[in-house]
C-alpha cells in the first residue's frame, strides 16, 4: 500500500490532464498537492529503510556482497502495468511477503494502475520516485549495536505505516468512488484487510472474519521454526494473520540471539500507544464474560448452539435475569454462599454446594475473574452453578496440540507476554478455561456480592514509573500483589506524589507497599490506596516482613521493654508455700529431646518402676499459666497473638522471650510443671487405671536431642559414656537414661501400634531446614527433617497425654471445654483421586481412615518407585483433608463433633505446648480448676468462640507465613545456585501446565508447557502427555500420573519455575537470572557450542521437519 498510493494518484492526475478535465479549485490544489508530496517522501524513506533490512541480512548471513560492498545502487526500475486487474494481486503477495518475512527480498517498486472512475486533477511537472533514481546509500560496518540500532527503527516505521493509512483515508474522502474502489481493494488483501475501514455512506468496518476462517489454526508455543513451517506444510495458498507471525528482524539472526541470551520483553509500553487504554475495556470485560457463560453452558448441554434466548447478550445488571432463565430450563441453580479463590491460581474459585464433606455433590467452579466479578476470599456471593454430571458431545477444539520446543529458558525477543497475563488480570484464552478444572466441578458464574469481607488490605510490589490509563484516562501505577487471589491492583498517580516525593528513578522500582482496596471500578479494576512501605523486592529482611503482612500477620509487634523486663531477674527459690499444692519430682530422673536447635522446651518425660512390670511413665509440660493470670494486660496482648510464628530463619514467639525462657525446662533449673501420669507393663500395656494429673516442680537432667535418643535406640547393646551425649545432671549417669529411653521407646511402640490398628492415619510431607550464612543470611544449602524412631517416641507420649486431658477437661466443664476437631476428608475428591489411580491399576480404599491408612501402605510397596509413590500420594491427599480446628464445647453433644479423624480417636485437644500455642494456656486454666487448684475461668462460652476462631485463623495464618518464608530460602538458593537439577514425580496434569513433586526437597513445581525446552505433545491431556528432544536423539516418553520426570530448577521474574529435560540434557538458563543445586547447573560442563555459518537456517528448517515428523509419530505410537 506505501509503494502505490502516490503513484496511483499522480497516474490519474495524468490522464485526466491529458483528457482537459476541468480544474479543481486552489485550495483542493493545495490539499492535494501537500498529501502528494508527503507520500513521496515516505515511499522514499520505505525504499530506503528496506534497503538497509535487506543488506544487514544478508551482512549476517556472511555474504560476500553484504560484507565487501559499502554502496548499493537503488534497484532497478520497474514498468508501469496498466489496469486494475494486475494491482491487487501484485498488492496482496507484496504485503503478505513483507509481514511473513520482515525483510523483504528485493525494494518494492511502484505499481500504477488505472482506476474505473476519471478523476479531475491538475498536472505536475514533478518526477515521481520512481522516474529519479535515489543518491546511493552508503552501509556503515554491520557491528552489534548497528543491529541493534536498526531493530528500533520498527517503531519508526510503524508510525509510517500509520501515517500512511491516515493518507489513504484522506484521498478516500476526495470521491465517494475513491472510497468504495479502495475499500474494495483493502478487503481483497488479507493483511489489509485487518485495517479497520469505514465507508462514507456508513457500511461499517470491512468485515475479516471469512478471511480468517479461511486460515489454518495456528499451534501455540513450540520453536520459532514450527510456527514458520507448519502452515506452510498445511497448505501453500494459505496465509496467516499478522497476530500469527513471528517476527523474525530479531530472531533470524542467530549472532544476534547469541549476543542477548535470556533477553525478555515484557508488555512494551510504546510512547506512541500512551494515548490508549492499556487495560481492559468495559466492553473486552464483557465480551469475555458473555463468551465464558456461553460457553460453559454450551459445554454443558453438549452442543455449539444454544437457543436465542439462553444465549447470553446482555451486560452485567442482566445476569440475575439470565441465572433466572438458565434455572428455569434445568441447567443448574442460584445459590448464596461464600467463595473461595484458589490460592495458586486466581482464575479458579470455588463455590460450595454441600456443607456435607462425605457427600459426593462438587463445589461449583468458576474458571474466569470478571465471573466471579472480581470477589475476594471470604465473600458472600449469589451464583449460579450448573447441574452436575452432565457429559459434553465433544473436546473444545482448542484443547491439545503442540507446545513448548524453546530453543532456551528465555522467551524470543519477540515474545510479548502482559504483565497483566503473568500476574493476575488477563481473561485471555476463555476458550480454554473449561479444561483447567482437574475434579469436573460444575462450572458457575456470579451474579452479584452480597457481602464482602472486612479485610481488603493487601500487600505487593509497586514500580512508580509507566502509569497507565483506566477507561476515565486518569493515571494509574500498576500494583501487583503477593497473594494470587487478588487480581492486578491499580494505585492513582496523584496518590503516590507524597510517597515518591523527590527520590530517583531507581529507588522507586520494586518497591513493597501495603495497600488498602477501595473500590472496583466499572471494567473490574481493582482501586487502591498506599498506606505503608515495606520494604524493597529482594531484600530478605523486607521480603519476610511481606510475608507477614500478606498473611495477616502484620499486627504482630514487638513486646515493650517492660514486657521483657518482666520475667528477666532469676526466679525465686521455691518455697514451701509452692509445693504445698505441688508434687516435688525435682530427685527424679526427668529428661528432654527435641530437636537440636530448640530453645523452647515445652515438654519432658520420665520412666520409673513402680513394681513387678509396673512402671509409671510421665509426661511434664511447663505450666505457663501459673505466670500468665487470665485477664491481665500481657494476657490480652498474648491471646491476640495465639501462636509463635516458624519462620525459616527465626522464631517470633508468643510470650515474651525472657518469660519463654522462665518457663522452659531447662536443664539443671527448677521448674513449675503440669504432669500427667499413666500405669504400664514392660510389654507397654497400659493398665486400666485412669491417669492422674498434678502440678509438680522439676528439675530436668538433661536436654536430649532427637539424634541422641535415635543413637539409643539403634544400639541398644552399646557402652555409652558421658562424652557421648550432652551433659546429665543430679547424680544420674547415661545408662540411666539410656534404660529409660528403650522403655519408653518399647512402650511407645505398643501404643502407635495400637493407634493404627484402631484407625489412624499419617500423611507427611517433607520439611525443610536451612543452613545460613552467618554473615549475609543467605542459604548455604538445606536438608529434609527426617522422622526418625524418637521422633515418633515423643510424638506417642504428646499424643496420649493431650488425649487424657481432653476427656478429663470435658468430663469436668462440657460446656466450656477448649477441644479439637479434625473432620472426615471430602469423599468426592477420594472418589476422583481413587479414579485416577485405578486407570493406572492402583486401587485406593478410602471406605474408613484405617482403610485408607492401609491403601497407602500397599500402593508404596507395590509401586516401581515406592518413595515417588508416597510423595505423590502425601501431596494429592492433602488436598480432600479438612483442616484441624479448635472449638468451644458448648452445644456439641454429637459424637462425630469431637471425633479426630486422623488420629481415629474420640476426643482431642492441645495440652503439650503452651510456650508457643494460646490454646493450650486455656487448656492448662481449665484442668488447674478441674484439678481444684483455682476456680474455674471467667471467659463465658461465647468469648470462648471467639477466642478459639482467633487462633484456628492464627494457627493456619502461622502456618502459611512459615511454609511462604521456607520457599521464600529455597527459591534464594536455587537463585543463588542459578539452577539445580531434581527428580519429580508427576501429580497432575491439565491441559496448558502439569503440577510435579520434587522428591529432594518435597516442593509442588508448575510446568508450563509452552516455556519447556523440549516439545510437548498435549493431544491427550489430562489422561498424559508426551515429549521429545528437538534433536531426536532419544524417544519420546510419556509422562502420566505417577510417572518419574527430571526437571531442572531456576528462577524466572522471580518465580521459580521448572522445566522438564530428556535426563542429561543441558538447560539454558539466561545469565541474568540466577538460578541450585542439587546438581547445581555451576557444576555442570559447559557444552561446547558450534559457529553460527551459512547453512544454520537450513539446519533448522531440516530440524524442525524431523521434529513434525517425530510428533506425529509419537500419536501413532501413543497408548
Amino acid at each position: 500500500m506505501s509503494g502505490t498510493s502516490s503513484v496511483v494518484v499522480d497516474a490519474e492526475r495524468e490522464h485526466d490532464a491529458d483528457r482537459g478535465s476541468a480544474e479543481p479549485s486552489a485550495q483542493e490544489c493545495t490539499k492535494i498537492e501537500a498529501l502528494r508530496q508527503r507520500s513521496q517522501r515516505l515511499t522514499a524513506r520505505l525504499q530506503n529503510m528496506q534497503r538497509e533490512m535487506e543488506t544487514s541480512r544478508a551482512a549476517s548471513k556472511g555474504s560476500p556482497a553484504a560484507t565487501d560492498e559499502k554502496v548499493v545502487n537503488p534497484p532497478p526500475q520497474r514498468r508501469l502495468v496498466e489496469g486494475p486487474s494486475t494491482l491487487a494481486p501484485a498488492t496482496s503477495s507484496n504485503s503478505r511477503q513483507a509481514v511473513r518475512n520482515a525483510v523483504p527480498d528485493s525494494a518494492p517498486a511502484a505499481i500504477a494502475m488505472s482506476l474505473p472512475y476519471h478523476l479531475t486533477m491538475p498536472s505536475y511537472s514533478l518526477a515521481v520516485p520512481f522516474q529519479q533514481p535515489l543518491p546511493p546509500m552508503q552501509i556503515p560496518p554491520n557491528t552489534s549495536q548497528q543491529l541493534m540500532a536498526k531493530k528500533k527503527s520498527k517503531r519508526t516505521l510503524r508510525n509510517e505505516v500509520e501515517a500512511l493509512q491516515e493518507m489513504v483515508k484522506l484521498l478516500s474522502q476526495v470521491s465517494s468512488d475513491v472510497n468504495v474502489y479502495a475499500a474494495q481493494l483493502i478487503h481483497q488483501n488479507e493483511i489489509l484487510s485487518q485495517l479497520e475501514w469505514t465507508h462514507q455512506n456508513n457500511v461499517g468496518p470491512v468485515p475479516i472474519q471469512a478471511a480468517r476462517r479461511q486460515l489454518p489454526q495456528r499451534i501455540d508455543g513450540g520453536s520459532e521454526m514450527i510456527r514458520q513451517q507448519l502452515p506452510q506444510q498445511r497448505g501453500h495458498g494459505r496465509h496467516r494473520l499478522e497476530s500469527e507471525v513471528s517476527n523474525t528482524s530479531s530472531n533470524s539472526n542467530p549472532v544476534q540471539q547469541q549476543q542477548k541470551p535470556g533477553r525478555r520483553q515484557r508488555n512494551r509500553k510504546k510512547s506512541e500507544s500512551s494515548g490508549k487504554i492499556t487495560t481492559q475495556s468495559l466492553k473486552t470485560e464483557l465480551e469475555a464474560l458473555r463468551l465464558y457463560i456461553n460457553k460453559i453452558v454450551q459445554h454443558h448441554v453438549g452442543t455449539d448452539h444454544l437457543p436465542p434466548q439462553l444465549i447470553f447478550k446482555g451486560d452485567f445488571s442482566d445476569l440475575e435475569d439470565h441465572a433466572q432463565r438458565l434455572t428455569a430450563a434445568g441447567y443448574g441453580r442460584i445459590v448464596e454462599e461464600e467463595i473461595r479463590v484458589n490460592r495458586k491460581n486466581n482464575r479458579q474459585a470455588f463455590i460450595t454446594m454441600s456443607t456435607d464433606r462425605e457427600a459426593l455433590d462438587r463445589d461449583g467452579i468458576v474458571l474466569l475473574p470478571v465471573a466471579r466479578r472480581y470477589a475476594f476470599e471470604g465473600d458472600k456471593v449469589r451464583a449460579f452453578v450448573l447441574n452436575a454430571g452432565a457429559q459434553c458431545s465433544s473436546k473444545p477444539e482448542s484443547s491439545g496440540g503442540i507446545t513448548g520446543g524453546k530453543p532456551s529458558l528465555s522467551l524470543a525477543d519477540d515474545v510479548e507476554l502482559s504483565d497483566d497475563t503473568e500476574s493476575q488480570d488477563s481473561e485471555a484464552d476463555v476458550d480454554n478455561v473449561i479444561v483447567i478444572s482437574s475434579d469436573n466441578c460444575p462450572k458457575a458464574f456470579v451474579i452479584a456480592i452480597t457481602k464482602q469481607t472486612e479485610l481488603r488490605q493487601i500487600v505487593g510490589t509497586i514500580s512508580f514509573t509507566s502509569p497507565s490509563k483506566l477507561c476515565d484516562d486518569q493515571l494509574f501505577y500498576k500494583f501487583r500483589p503477593y497473594d494470587l487471589r487478588v487480581p492486578m491492583v491499580y494505585v492513582p498517580m496523584e496518590a503516590c506524589a507524597a510517597h515518591i516525593g523527590s527520590k530517583q528513578q531507581g529507588e522507586v522500582s520494586g518497591l513493597l507497599y501495603l495497600a488498602h482496596i477501595l473500590e472496583t471500578d466499572c471494567n473490574g479494576h481493582c482501586i487502591a490506596e498506599l498506606i505503608q512501605p515495606v520494604g524493597r523486592v529482594g531484600n530478605l529482611d523486607d521480603e519476610l516482613k511481606a510475608i507477614l503482612f500478606h498473611n495477616n500477620l502484620r499486627d504482630i509487634e514487638p513486646f515493650e521493654q517492660r514486657f521483657k523486663d518482666m520475667y528477666s531477674q532469676s526466679p525465686p527459690v521455691i518455697s514451701k508455700d509452692d509445693l504445698r499444692l505441688r508434687r516435688d519430682l525435682r530427685k527424679t530422673c526427668i529428661f528432654t529431646i527435641d530437636p537440636m536447635t530448640a530453645r523452647d522446651l515445652d515438654d519432658a518425660v520420665s520412666i520409673e518402676k513402680v513394681g513387678d512390670n509396673k512402671y509409671e511413665v510421665g509426661v511434664h509440660i511447663s505450666d505457663v499459666s501459673h505466670y500468665l493470670i487470665e485477664g491481665n494486660e500481657l494476657d490480652n496482648i498474648v491471646k491476640k497473638r495465639s501462636t509463635s510464628i516458624y519462620l525459616a530463619n527465626e522464631v517470633i514467639h508468643m510470650l515474651p522471650e525472657s518469660l519463654c525462657m522462665r518457663c522452659s525446662l531447662l536443664p539443671g533449673e527448677d521448674k513449675f510443671a503440669f504432669s500427667v501420669f499413666w500405669k504400664v507393663d514392660g510389654e507397654g500395656v497400659m493398665q486400666k487405671d485412669k491417669p492422674e494429673f498434678s502440678r509438680t516442680v522439676i528439675n530436668s537432667c538433661s536436654q536430649f536431642a532427637y539424634e541422641h535418643a535415635q543413637k539409643i535406640i539403634d544400639n541398644p547393646n552399646e557402652q555409652f559414656n558421658e562424652n557421648d551425649f550432652p551433659t546429665i545432671l543430679n547424680g544420674f549417669q547415661p545408662d540411666d537414661i539410656k534404660e529409660r529411653i528403650l522403655l519408653l521407646h518399647t512402650i511407645a511402640s505398643s501404643l502407635r501400634k495400637e493407634r493404627f490398628n484402631n484407625g489412624a492415619i499419617t500423611i507427611n510431607n517433607a520439611k525443610l531446614r536451612f543452613i545460613l550464612d552467618p554473615v549475609s543470611g543467605e542459604p548455604l544449602s538445606f536438608e529434609v527433617e527426617k522422622q526418625r524412631e524418637a521422633n515418633r517416641m515423643i510424638e506417642e507420649f504428646m499424643l496420649l497425654a493431650n488425649q487424657a486431658v481432653a476427656r478429663f477437661v470435658h468430663d469436668s466443664f462440657p460446656e466450656i471445654a477448649v477441644l479439637r476437631n479434625h473432620p472426615p476428608p471430602l469423599t468426592k475428591s477420594l472418589k476422583a483421586l481413587r479414579e485416577k489411580l485405578l486407570a493406572l491399576g492402583f486401587d485406593l480404599d478410602y471406605s474408613s481412615s484405617k482403610a485408607l491408612q492401609e491403601s497407602m501402605l500397599r500402593l508404596c510397596n507395590e509401586a516401581p518407585n515406592p518413595v515417588a509413590m508416597k510423595a505423590c500420594l502425601s501431596q494429592l491427599l492433602m488436598k480432600p483433608m479438612a483442616r484441624a480446628t479448635y472449638f468451644c464445647s458448648e452445644g456439641k453433644t454429637e459424637a462425630a463433633d469431637l471425633w479426630h479423624y486422623a488420629l481415629s480417636i474420640p476426643i482431642y485437644t492441645h495440652f503439650t505446648s503452651p510456650i508457643r500455642r494460646y490454646p493450650d494456656i486455656m487448656v492448662h486454666r481449665l484442668l488447674a480448676a478441674a484439678l481444684k487448684y483455682c476456680p474455674p475461668p471467667g471467659r463465658t462460652p461465647d468469648e470462648l468462640h471467639a477466642l478459639t476462631k482467633l487462633a484456628n485463623e492464627r494457627k493456619y495464618n502461622a502456618k502459611l507465613a512459615g511454609e511462604d518464608s521456607g520457599n521464600l530460602y529455597f527459591k534464594r538458593y536455587v537463585r543463588n545456585k542459578q539452577g539445580i537439577y531434581m527428580r519429580a514425580v508427576v501429580m497432575e496434569i491439565f491441559q496448558h501446565m502439569m503440577n510435579v513433586v520434587t522428591l529432594e526437597s518435597g516442593h509442588v513445581i508448575s510446568i508450563n508447557y509452552k516455556m519447556q525446552k523440549v516439545i510437548v505433545d498435549t493431544q491427550s491431556a489430562p489422561n498424559y502427555i508426551m515429549i521429545a528432544e528437538r534433536n531426536i536423539s532419544q524417544s519420546p516418553r510419556k509422562l502420566q500420573l505417577l510417572s518419574l520426570v527430571p526437571i531442572c530448577l531456576t528462577v524466572l521474574d522471580n518465580k521459580l519455575t521448572g522445566f522438564l529435560t530428556m535426563g542429561d540434557q543441558s538447560i539454558q538458563i539466561p545469565k541474568d537470572q540466577p538460578g541450585v543445586s542439587g546438581a547445581s547447573r555451576r557444576n555442570k560442563p559447559k557444552q561446547h557450542q558450534p559457529p553460527v555459518n551459512q547453512n544454520h537456517q537450513q539446519q533448522r528448517l531440516q530440524l524442525q521437519l524431523q521434529q513434525q515428523q517425530r510428533m506425529f509419530a509419537m500419536r501413532q505410537n501413543s497408548f
